[in-house]
């Protein structure tokens, strides 16, 4: 178990190299091949499995080569007797290859030929596809005797050529049952030609998701470097001595560029003119001008474990090769690349060593740059074997290295930061400890005060809210109960004057009277629960509920009612926006007694406006932030001088014959609603039409189980 001291860096080498899995992993996807191998043999490639062409084959194997020649596919057609180059293993360059002149050079030009057989049942019609890589250092391709892809200029001197290192896809049709497949390749501009890495081909899909994949690869490493790289330029900025940090920017800058000309080569996809030989430049100078600034970095991290002297040499030494990059044409700096990788390798050891003194005189951090550095250089490494066609991986796989150490590194540097914020704040609140100690107190007791001030003023304020809320809730009994008393009055006093003489009159007014108690007794409790609402002194039970489990519960508590009224009754639930591709709807903090005495009122309301035969429909729509309850009806409407006050007190419109509606019960579905953070009002409304009110609550996402709501 770490110790406190320790368990940042613990946490750093996790994070990191749970980062670098990731990307290992995407790099994994990028380099695989489903499906078995298949090499080719004489110049003939025999793909037996359907399921080979559909998932994408590399061409690999023995090609026919005719060296010293640019053959077109009619040229091979017409010669009589067909013409048979000598086999060649490709992916590979020509250069140093055995012939009767001795061995091949680098410069020069030649013709690959490669026969396939498609499998059985291939439609003569089928769309496929092919991905070139990058060819040192021009190319042209014909698939059954049609062009459908080139890079460059090809030709058979230096100045006929014109070279371009970029990857392309194309596509053609299968038009029989064998592919002629013949590219000629011309390299005047760099020490080894020909082609290095496999022809891939296949449906057209599986061909384009391997080239999305790999470009989208090769940007995930360009953002990343270039947001680490301007990241510490910013730290830079903010503090100008830390000038480890700018190196190390600057670094992370100088290797994004680079990894633009590897790979997927995006830096001409952005550029599609950019000459060829300027690509190889810029290849070169990033590689050199990278080690001074990488080196710089360790030194000054590290400055009693590194040497001014070899500091130094190792800045000045890739300086001079940078210049010779510079002058040189590219077919005279590529044949220096052992020199290059030379001066890496001692750079590396020097790195190396900073890094294992530090690590051992206990540097804050150094140990876990120790690992990611030694895991930097492997990476390095492998791309040295790569360019000497001693291994087999990609060209940016130091970038998959270079990644783990700026992830680690900016991760380490955070720590520190924060450590240093914090030995910054403490030293400051004890400077203010000692040099303040009748201000502390004046503070202390200036903020008891304003404590207590903020209390009284709350208090002052709810005194304020309650005694509002009793007045209009004494104003509220005396004008809502004195029409029926007054009405009650009247039936009494009819009945005492003798103005009821019969039993059956009298049995009338008294259930009149009844009925009319039974609405004050109603009136009463509305006015006690809007005035408690008003006062914020009602407590809401919320509990989380699944949007389409609420309007269920919701819809279905008042199908009878309807259905014994004579209403079409519907209910529609759906999701929109950003909701509409999630497999389950959102919840919604809610207090369901309160919300069914909300759409209650909704329901009833729109009941007490129509007729038997009408209908009301129910749409609840969820979009991701809230949910939206919308009840259409299709009854008298609401003048439209009315539509201001539907919500305020003792607002009443006119019922259907036979029915009630009165004046509360929108006023608390108001203050309802509001409480669980929504709103509501009328959408729409015609005389004669109809009305549409809708109400909305917002919705979050939750990771924690549902209870079951009844």
């Amino acid at each position: 178990m770490f110790s406190r001291t320790l368990w940042p860096y613990g946490a750093v080498l996790i994070i990191s190299m749970c980062l670098f899995a990731l990307v290992l992993a995407g790099g994994l996807a990028v380099l695989r091949q489903d499906g078995p191998p298949a090499a080719a043999r004489q110049g003939v490639l025999t793909l037996d499995n359907p399921e080979q062409l559909r998932r994408g084959v590399l061409l690999e194997g023995e090609w026919e080569m005719f060296w010293g020649e640019l053959l077109t596919p009619d040229d091979l057609a017409a010669a009589a007797p067909p013409r048979q180059g000598r086999p060649v293993v490709l992916p590979g360059t020509w250069t140093g290859l055995p012939s009767p002149e001795g061995k091949l050079p680098g410069l020069g030009y030649a013709t690959y030929r490669l026969r396939v057989l498609l499998p059985p049942g291939t439609d003569d019609s089928s769309l496929l596809a092919v991905r070139i890589p990058p060819v040192n250092s021009a190319y042209r391709l014909w698939v059954g005797g049609t062009p459908v892809a080139s890079a460059g200029e090809v030709g058979t001197t230096r100045e006929a050529s014109v070279p371009q290192y970029t990857k392309a896809t194309a596509m053609f049709h299968s038009r029989n049952a064998e592919l002629d497949i013949v590219l000629q390749i011309a390299n005047f501009s760099h020490a080894k030609g020909g082609l290095r890495q496999s022809i891939e081909l296949g449906g057209v899909e599986a061909v384009h998701r391997s080239a999305d994949l790999a470009a989208g690869f090769d940007a995930l490493l360009i953002g990343s470097l270039l947001i680490m790289g301007l990241y510490h330029l910013g730290l830079f900025s903010a503090r100008p001595q830390s000038w480890s940090m700018f190196y190390f920017g600057m670094f992370c800058l100088l290797f994004s560029l680079r990894i633009t000309l590897l790979g997927e080569v995006l830096l001409v996809k952005v550029l599609p003119g950019l000459d060829g030989e300027l690509q190889l430049t810029l290849e070169y100078l990033t590689a050199v001008l990278s080690l001074p600034l990488f080196t710089r970095f360790f030194s000054n991290s590290f400055p009693q474990e590194s040497s001014e002297r070899y500091t130094r040499l190792f800045t000045l030494l890739p300086g001079a090769y940078a210049l010779l990059v510079i002058v040189l044409p590219p077919v005279l700096f590529t044949r220096t690349l052992i020199l290059l990788q030379l001066l890496i390798s001692f750079c590396a050891v020097y790195i190396i060593t900073i890094a294992a003194r530090a690590a051992r005189r206990r540097r804050t951090g150094a140990r876990f740059l120790l690992v990611s550095c030694l895991l930097f250089f492997a990476t390095v490494i492998s791309d040295m074997l790569y360019a000497h066609e001693l291994a087999v991986s990609r060209d940016t796989l130091s970038a998959f290295g270079l990644l783990f150490f700026v992830f680690s590194q900016s991760v380490m540097l955070s720590v520190k930061l924060s450590r240093t914020y914090v030995q910054e704040e403490q030293l400051t609140a004890a400077l203010t400890a000692l040099n303040s100690g009748l201000h502390s107190k004046v503070l202390e007791r200036t903020a008891e005060l304003e404590a207590a001030n903020g209390e009284l003023v709350r208090k002052n304020e709810e005194l304020s809210r309650l005694e509002s809320s009793r007045r209009r809730l004494i104003s509220n009994i005396s004008h809502d109960l004195g029409t029926p008393l007054t009405t009650i009055r009247c039936y009494l006093e009819a009945i005492m004057d003798g103005m009821v003489d019969t039993d059956e009159e009298r049995e009338r007014y008294v259930r009149l009277i009844h009925g009319k108690v039974l609405g004050m007794d109603r009136l009463i409790e509305d006015l006690f629960q809007l005035s408690q609402l008003e006062a914020g002194r009602v407590v809401f039970k919320f509990r989380p509920v699944p949007v389409d489990r609420l309007a269920g519960l919701l819809f279905g508590r008042y199908e009878l009612d309807t259905r014994n009224s004579g209403i079409a009754y519907d209910l529609t639930v759906k999701r929109t926006g950003d909701a509409a591709g999630r497999a389950e709807f959102a919840v919604v903090e809610a207090d369901m007694e309160r919300l069914h005495q909300v759409f209650g009122n909704l329901i009833f309301n729109a009941m007490s406006f129509m007729s038997r035969g009408g209908r009301i429909e129910v749409t609840v729509t969820e979009d991701g932030s809230e949910m939206r309850c919308s009840v259409r009806d299709n009854g008298r409407g609401i003048e439209p001088k009315d539509l201001p006050y539907v919500f305020e007190r003792h607002y009443s419109g006119r019922a259907s014959p036979g029915k009630t509606s009165g004046g509360l019960g929108l006023s608390i579905s108001k203050e309802i609603v509001e409480a669980h953070g929504g709103r509501i009002w009328i959408e729409w409304s015609e005389p004669g039409q109809g009305t549409l009110i809708m109400f909305t609550i917002p919705v979050h996402e939750s990771a924690a189980p549902v209870e079951a709501v009844k």
